[in-house]
């Protein structure tokens, strides 16, 4: 892969911070725990492919509580943290395999995510219920909130590096258990022009494969659609900005109850098709 020119998140994200020679630096004024990263030994358990292959080293990293040393109080007041996720674009396995993804967890506090750069396509699956799984496709400025205790996995389904910002209850453990334990979510993510063999349980769309993944029973129905707007949340202000302004409007992300009333009034996405497709 070729590097990506400097991008200066500067604006999109409220902080000092660019990506250049896929690493993410800040500035001077910015305080961040050392980078992580995911690795394909640490994916292979929940891909559709456990023998894929990939030259790639790193498939993403996870930049956890990077804040201005002035808004550290309002963060550490309100118990919530801010993170940045780089996914790398590509496909692990070829051409045709599974388009880089993270490796999706669940936890009981809802999650807010913006995109600051490239094409998120955010794969959302109801651990209970109806089962349904959302696919929701977002751009540059987009915010989705991911409900309490669903599911999520975010891919990268574009050709350019994916740049994710999101702002979390700090006290809340992600469990990865229900994922790892079903090799993914109901669908994989695929390039177009998967074997013969998935053929029939693939749907093309958006120039993406989804392959069922049978290690999931009873799944409901598939909504593909875009992000919801909400109130209080613009595409031209980033996250970071918006809470250390009014960190008391994001006071869904410490409550399940406040976060399912947003949900509920505003809706999840705007859903641009459904189908039973299992």
């Amino acid at each position: 892969m070729t590097d990506t020119k400097m991008l200066n998140l500067k604006k999109q994200s409220g902080i000092s911070a660019t990506f250049e020679d896929n690493m993410i630096a800040f500035g001077k004024d910015i305080v961040s725990e050392p980078v992580r990263t995911r690795t394909l030994e640490d994916v292979r358990p929940y891909l559709m492919h456990k023998d894929a292959t990939s030259r790639r080293k790193n498939f993403y990293l996870m930049y956890r509580d990077p804040h201005r040393t002035q808004d550290e109080a309002v963060f550490r007041q309100y118990g919530i943290r801010y993170d940045i996720t780089v996914l790398f674009p590509g496909t692990i396995g070829g051409k045709k395999g599974e388009y880089v993804k993270t490796i999706g967890h669940t936890h009981s506090a809802a999650e807010l995510y913006e995109v600051l750069h490239g094409t998120a396509l955010f794969v959302l699956q109801e651990i209970a219920g109806e089962n349904r799984i959302f696919f929701i496709k977002a751009t540059k400025g987009e915010k989705v909130i991911i409900p309490p205790e669903f599911g999520h996995i975010t891919t990268n389904i574009s050709d350019e590096p994916l740049i994710l910002a999101d702002l979390f209850q700090d006290s809340v453990k992600s469990d990865y258990s229900f994922f790892k334990e079903h090799q993914g979510a109901a669908y994989w993510v695929s390039a177009l022009g998967l074997s013969s063999d998935t053929k029939d349980n693939a749907l093309a769309t958006e120039g993406i494969t989804l392959t069922q993944n049978t290690k999931h029973k009873n799944v409901g129905e598939v909504i593909m659609g875009t992000p919801a707007e909400y109130t209080g949340l613009s595409k031209k202000t980033p996250i970071y900005t918006a809470f250390v302004s009014d960190p008391k409007q994001f006071s869904f992300l410490l409550d399940p109850k406040k976060a399912w009333k947003i949900l509920d009034e505003q809706g999840l996405c705007y859903a641009e098709w459904k189908e039973q497709l299992a």
